[in-house]
């Protein structure tokens, strides 16, 4: 008997310290702190949209229908109009790429998550300017993550608001101050100096930054850093972005089904060359020890002698692909963000887009004569070519359209066929992913696009 005591004895020693290890590597190293109190308004703004209408069914069945007769129509309509060379050179180039890039997004797979003990020290940086209570929305979905409280810090920077937006942002570290930190900017200096000194202050090895706008889905976080545990060489991870008040208007509906496609399947091919041209300011998770190095040359940014107050998040990206870096895109790691719910709003956010896009594509342009790296060189080498092509081949495109169908309803009506096949495969092969019929929403958005935005890009 004293033997077999003996052996148990043993056997404690060799198995409590594995147990203990595997305990402490798997179990938050704290519990989660008691949920924020959010203001009323800020419960109502989030909630609002989130909801289909009722007869959403039939007016997404109506929309297909309506682009089964545009089809039909071009192709019962007797007579094609002869098309030049240089519209069926640009035309089938952009088609071909398009068809590549699909087949690219099929194999894309995000990281695995890495497990407890692996993930790192996590700084999440929140600037905000007028943002009001609304601010505690995106601090309340931080301060919900399943991240480990021990290695979890947040900083929330306001940006010199002059409304009430510091009295929420104090009120979050009153209330949990082992885990908020508040900084006040004496004045408004821009979203680009307020994450620079977001950056300086964090102590995490990994930063993410957010929107004030938005909320992230309790596992954002883990789900960002385990690229970065996984592989040295990436330097920033882009979040997937979507609507959050998707249903709150007919072009909240188009934004969100476009955000599934721009978003989601663009970053999905860019992400297997490791090279993702815009990690979101929405949500990005960066190494923190490869943006101290560009710090103070990305915050002090200048472009034909002007400074870069917009796109600071494509500017950022861009300079850790300068340094050699990788850029991927993880679908797992969700941030639900507010758009605009008019026109107005929806024009003044693609202007801010397509300028900062137009600058950070001119900055880009020498690598296309360089050497710039060692492996998964081609696929982003020509995602940048045509990131500085794009626009003027498309206003090529069209005006050797219109040229060619002489604005006949019969020409006119093909052209809007052709660019509905493109949102068709773009729908469904996005459809694939999402299993959401909101996404026969493209359809009607690439239609909005050609006939509603096309001036954007030659405007900004």
């Amino acid at each position: 008997m004293q033997n077999v005591d003996q052996s148990f004895v043993a056997q404690d020693r060799l198995v409590r310290p594995v147990l203990l290890e595997w305990l402490r590597a798997e179990r938050p190293a704290a519990r989660k702190p008691a949920p924020l109190a959010l203001d009323p308004r800020v419960s109502e703004r989030a909630t609002r949209g989130t909801r289909p209408h009722a007869l959403e069914p039939l007016v997404q069945a109506a929309l297909v229908v309506a682009f089964a007769a545009l089809l039909a129509a071009s192709i019962l309509v007797p007579g094609w109009p002869a098309l030049g060379a240089g519209w069926v050179s640009i035309g089938t180039a952009f088609f071909a790429y398009t068809l590549v890039g699909f087949a690219f997004a099929l194999g894309y797979r995000p990281a695995r998550e890495t497990s407890t003990a692996r993930l790192p020290r996590l700084t999440v940086v929140v600037p905000a300017f007028n943002e009001g209570p609304m601010v505690q929305n995106a601090i309340a979905s931080a301060l919900a993550s399943d991240y480990p409280r021990d290695r979890l810090e947040l900083i929330v920077i306001d940006d010199g608001s002059t409304d009430d937006t510091w009295v929420y942002i104090e009120a979050a570290a009153a209330a949990h101050p082992k885990l908020v930190r508040a900084v006040r900017q004496p004045k408004n200096a821009g979203k680009r100096e307020a994450l620079r000194l977001g950056f300086s202050q964090a102590t995490g090895d990994v930063v993410v930054t957010m929107d004030s706008d938005s909320r992230i889905a309790p596992d954002a976080l883990r789900s960002l850093a385990a690229p970065l545990v996984r592989d040295e060489r990436v330097a920033a991870v882009a979040g997937k972005v979507v609507v959050l008040n998707r249903y709150e208007s007919a072009l909240t509906r188009l934004l969100s089904a476009r955000f599934y496609v721009t978003f989601d399947l663009g970053r999905a091919v860019q992400s297997r060359f490791g090279a993702v041209l815009c990690c979101p300011g929405a949500l990005t998770a960066y190494r923190r020890s490869t943006v101290l190095a560009v710090l103070d040359r990305w915050a002090s940014q200048t472009f034909l002698g002007a400074p870069c107050t917009i796109g600071e998040d494509r500017a950022l990206t861009t300079w850790l692909l300068r340094t050699g870096h990788r850029t991927v895109y993880q679908r797992t790691a969700v941030v639900e963000t507010l758009v605009p719910t008019q026109l107005r709003g929806v024009v003044r956010m693609m202007l801010r887009w397509a300028r900062g896009d137009a600058r950070e594509s001119f900055v880009l342009l020498p690598l296309l004569f360089q050497r710039w790296r060692t492996e998964d060189r081609w696929w982003p080498t020509l995602e940048i070519a045509i990131d500085v092509l794009v626009q003027p081949a498309l206003m090529l495109l069209g005006i050797l359209t219109l040229h060619h169908v002489h604005l006949t309803s019969d020409g006119v009506l093909r052209a809007l066929a052709i660019a509905a096949v493109v949102a068709v495969l773009q729908a469904l092969l996005t459809a694939r992913n999402e299993r959401r019929a909101d996404v026969v929403y493209n359809l009607a958005y690439v239609l909005f696009a050609v006939v509603g935005l096309q001036w954007i890009a030659p405007y900004s």
